[in-house]
This record gives structure tokens, sequence and C-alpha cells, in this order.
């Protein structure tokens, strides 16, 4: 019964948080139908916050490792959604301490645009990955005409984002990393969702409870509209990019491995986060 009532607390808190929003919701909802996990499938999340997403997927047979450098959020992953099946650590996203081929796949979700080296991180998923393993990408595209550069400024500051992408860019750089794109998906593409996004951002300087009300009505109701606003639109552009690709052969010069004392190894049955190798 505890257990049940950490979660649902848990569940509580993420609907009072300032970023559970329409933008969050129209983002990672597609990504997360994308990923499809397979039973027993390893996935490494990097950047996995309270690892709310890791726990969704482990709850359908995959094994899912979350790397984050926020202790805060790493805790509340360890106390609200830590499974047999889920593990955490803190880690940079240039320099995993993993051994090579470990994965199926790797996942980042709301993540690449703060990133200082996105090439060095693209390096070290294709390491860790099988032959054959993919990647699942949700990225920061701002590419609206309604989209000026002025609201790009403000977001670069806001949520201190380093680059944006557009399919062309986005597809060089994963074949300069050993990636073969498979496809891509612009999403929150209309007018519409762009006024919806502005009234979350909005909610931000709100008190927490009637804040965390509106977000969820936006999140309900804007989801049901924008959806059947977008029937209707056929815009190529977005503000996030979702993308799919898999690592191809030969690909990047390797890196070094992890020295032996800091490298992370998932056993067939142990927990990832406490199996060195």
């Amino acid at each position: 019964m505890s257990g049940l009532l950490d979660r649902a607390r848990g569940l509580f808190a993420l609907r009072l948080r300032k970023d559970f929003n329409f933008r969050r919701a129209q983002e990672t909802v597609p990504a997360l139908r994308w990923l499809k996990p397979r039973k027993g499938e390893r996935i490494l999340d990097i950047g996995c916050g309270e690892g709310t997403y890791d726990y969704r997927v482990a709850l359908r047979g995959a094994r899912v490792f979350g790397f984050d450098l926020d202790l805060n959020q790493l805790r509340r992953a360890q106390g609200h959604h830590k499974t047999p099946f889920t593990g955490f650590v803190c880690a940079h996203a240039d320099a995993f301490p993993l051994r090579s081929g470990q994965f199926d796949t790797v996942m980042s979700l709301c993540v690449f645009e703060h990133l200082p080296d996105d090439r060095q991180t693209l390096r070290e998923m294709w390491r860790v990955l099988r032959p054959g393993g993919r990647i699942l990408l949700t990225l920061d595209s701002l590419s609206l005409e309604e989209i000026g550069e002025s609201w790009r400024d403000e977001h670069r500051k806001r949520h201190s984002v380093l680059q944006f992408y557009t399919h062309p860019s986005v597809g060089l750089l994963l074949e300069a990393c050993g990636f073969r794109l498979i496809r891509h998906r612009y999403l929150l593409r209309s007018r519409l969702d762009l006024a919806l996004i502005r009234l979350s951002y909005a909610t931000e300087r709100m008190h927490a409870v009637p804040a965390a009300v509106i977000r969820l009505g936006l999140v309900s109701a804007g989801r049901m509209a924008s959806a059947v606003f977008n029937l209707f639109t056929g815009n190529q552009r977005g503000w996030t990019l979702l993308i799919e690709a898999d690592r191809v052969t030969p690909g990047p010069e390797p890196g070094p491995e992890p020295e032996p004392g800091a490298r992370l190894e998932l056993g067939p049955e142990s927990d990832p986060a406490n199996s060195p190798s």
C-alpha cells in the first residue's frame, strides 16, 4: 500500500511541475509511440530527469537505464520510479560510464538542444549500441515562419537552448556520427499549437495549484484541438523535430572505453545501476 501511495504522490507532484505542459505532452507522447518497447529490450535514456518515462517504458517489459546530471531529479527517480527493470545514475552526456554494445535503443527526449557537444553525445550513443541498434530523439526546431528571431532568442535564454535543428541539418549530423535517418516528423506545426505553447508558459507565473489545473486542461483539450487543426495544415516545419535513426557500420572513430572502475555493465538479471564490470 505504501508503494502505491508513494507512486500516487509522485504522479501528483509531476502534475504540479511547471514543465508538465501542452508542449511537453505533444513532444513526448508521439515519441513514446514510436519507441514501441519490446519485452527484454535494453534502453538507455539520456537526460532521464525523474524517470517518469523510464518507468512507463519498463512497465511494458523493457529494461531501462537513465542518465542525468541533476541529483535532485535522480533522487526523485529513485524514490518514485525505481523498479527491478529501471536504474538511474548521475553521468555526463558526452562520456557514458558503460561498456560498448550493451543497448538495443538509446533515447533522449527534450534534451539534445541543451548539449554543448551533440556530436560527441551521438558518438557515445553509437558506441554503446549493439549493431543494428537505434536512437530516438526529440529536438527543438522552432522552424515555423510564425516564430521570429526574437522568439527564438527568448527561448534560448529562458531554457538554456544552444542549438535548433531541421530535418536536413540533423540528417547530415547523424550521417557524420554513424547513423542513418529512418524517419522524421515535425511536431507542434500550427498557429494554434503556438498559441497553446504561449498559454502554457504563462502559467509558470501563477500559483502552483491553479496553474496545474490550467495546464491539465490545456494538455487534454489542447491535444484534441491540435489533432483536429493539424489535419488541415500541410506545414512541414514545427516547434519540435522527432527523429528515429539506426546505427550503421562502419561508424565514427571509436572513442576510448571507460576505465574499468568507472564502467557500468548491465547484467541479465542484476540492477544496472549497481553492476560494475
